[in-house]
């Protein structure tokens, strides 16, 4: 903890990080995602690549910020749906 203006603010790791967007693998017949969330959507339609459903597509949630757990997954989600995509064979760019 880091005191500022007389009050606690929190510092490092434990601070959120700012997103603007999570990107999701969505189905109309699927009452909620079928996997995300992801940080770009170019992972998301990797994800939606893999998945190999017509109705699959990509869907964008506009979140305030983003915890560092929530920050790993994404990151671990990307990392995974590209490697089943066969996209970083492919020299497709990480986030």
């Amino acid at each position: 903890m880091k005191i500022q203006n007389g009050a606690s603010a929190l510092t490092g790791s434990a601070c959120p990080n700012k997103a603007t967007e999570l990107f999701y693998v969505t189905h109309p017949k699927a009452p909620k995602a079928l996997l995300g969330p992801f940080l770009s959507q170019a992972d998301a339609e990797c994800g939606r690549v893999v998945m190999r459903s017509a109705g699959a597509q990509v869907t964008a949630c506009l979140v305030d910020s983003i915890d560092e757990l929530a920050r790993w997954h994404a990151i671990n989600n990307g990392q995974i749906v590209r490697a089943f995509a066969g996209a970083d064979r492919k020299g497709v760019s990480h986030e």
